[in-house]
């Protein structure tokens, strides 16, 4: 069998535009589920109570608070692995209350969506479209070793 030699090159600048293009849409269904959580605050709490969530009221409005500030800190790129970890806990937090703990086959297929979204930035480097490139590249410069 004859060997081959096959070689990659990876294009950073596209792969950095691919990564925050996919943190940027992530981001904004994070943003879309959170905003109609606060829409419809009503049955979100309603939900959250009649799952028997202690304190209902307070953890389903911080739940979404929280899921907003992780969209917008995945949009910027911001602590990006620890924020892709965080969104993938919350979001299944909050799909458990918005579908009243019925799982059902659609909120299943959304998060498997989610998570596979995600993990491109959870694993890879942020890219160079992001605050943490950003610090690294200053951290970098002023660093005397």
């Amino acid at each position: 069998m004859p060997q081959m030699s096959v070689h990659c090159t990876i294009n950073e600048d596209i792969f950095s535009v691919t990564v925050f293009l996919t943190r940027f849409l992530v981001s904004l269904v994070l943003i879309y589920v959170a905003a109609g959580g606060l829409l419809y605050f009503r049955e979100f709490l309603f939900n959250a109570a009649a799952i028997g969530w202690p304190m209902p009221i307070t953890l389903g409005i911080s739940l979404l608070v929280i899921q907003l500030a992780l969209a917008l800190l995945l949009m910027l790129g911001w602590f990006t692995r620890l924020v892709s970890g965080l969104s993938i806990f919350c979001m299944g937090a909050v799909g458990v209350v918005f579908f009243a703990s019925d799982l059902n086959k659609l909120y299943v297929a959304l998060m498997i969506l989610l998570i596979t979204a995600l993990l491109p930035s959870f694993f890879l480097t942020p890219g160079k479209i992001s605050l943490d490139y950003t610090h690294a590249v200053r951290r970098a410069k002023n660093f005397r070793g």
